[in-house]
């Protein structure tokens, strides 16, 4: 196996030295969730780095782990790259046009954009790859302070998804009182990735949703909801800046 062909956490332990530098990036500057921004613009050579890498890499022949690794860690580097292109008078990236959809990046031999790179992760089957890849906004994830890699992805995914389920400003809000769950819209707009079907179809069968999340709840939660059938809403997703200065 070729050096490119390793990064992002595919067979090694550790790692290559180009996953091992995009750790660096986000340990230094990954905060509280978010990213220090003004920072990281100032100090962008292990981003860099990695972004090179990106190019250049080969996923295919490796394991679904390792693929799920390269694409989410892909994901979130180059999110980064566009938001620190426009950085400081970036707000939100939904103000910036062609963010998701039109902007292209050269990862694994092709220019692809953010929503193409997002696709090839969730296409591998696991739906926590929902809580690893983060849009660079205040309701998304919080973006995790290393790289994904292979060896060690399941438990990083259970940490990321239990971690946004308890977060009840962005994750699940519960509301005894008046018997509802509020979820992140992420469980509407990708409600088919949780039930293996079509997302309308879901959308409007959202007990299959509380299926698969009622398993990752705290024990008591999970009782209650599941005894109480409670209505399903949604959080209104805030797209501002995940701009986390270090104090």
């Amino acid at each position: 196996m070729t050096a490119s062909s390793s990064i992002l956490g595919a067979s090694e332990p550790q790692g290559s030295a180009e996953s091992e530098a995009w750790t660096r990036v986000l340990g230094e500057f990954a905060n509280e969730g978010g990213v220090d921004y003004a920072a990281l613009k100032e100090n962008r050579v292990d981003l860099d780095r990695f972004l090179a890498a990106l190019g250049h890499s080969q996923v295919k022949g490796l394991s679904r782990e390792a693929q799920i690794a390269f694409w989410c860690n892909a994901y979130n580097a180059v999110v980064v790259h566009y938001v620190l292109e426009r950085y400081p008078e970036v707000s939100s990236v939904k103000e910036v046009s062609g963010f998701f959809s039109g902007f292209r990046f050269l990862v694994a031999g092709r220019q692809m954009t953010l929503d193409e790179i997002e696709a090839e992760a969730r296409n591998l089957g696991d739906p926590r790859v929902h809580f690893a890849v983060v849009c660079a906004s205040t309701s998304c994830p919080d973006l995790r302070p290393e790289a994904y890699r292979a060896d060690i992805l399941d438990q990083q995914l259970e940490e990321d998804t239990a971690r946004f389920l308890s977060d009840s400003s962005k994750g699940l809000d519960w509301d005894r009182e008046g018997n509802t769950l509020h979820l992140s819209s992420i469980f509407k707009w990708y409600a088919g990735d949780f039930t293996g079907g079509s997302t309308v179809v879901a959308y409007f069968s959202r007990g299959r949703v509380l299926d698969w999340i009622r398993p990752r709840l705290p024990a008591e939660l999970a009782v209650q909801v599941e005894e109480r059938e409670p209505k399903i809403r949604y959080l209104e997703y805030d797209w501002s800046l995940n701009d986390r200065p270090r104090r």
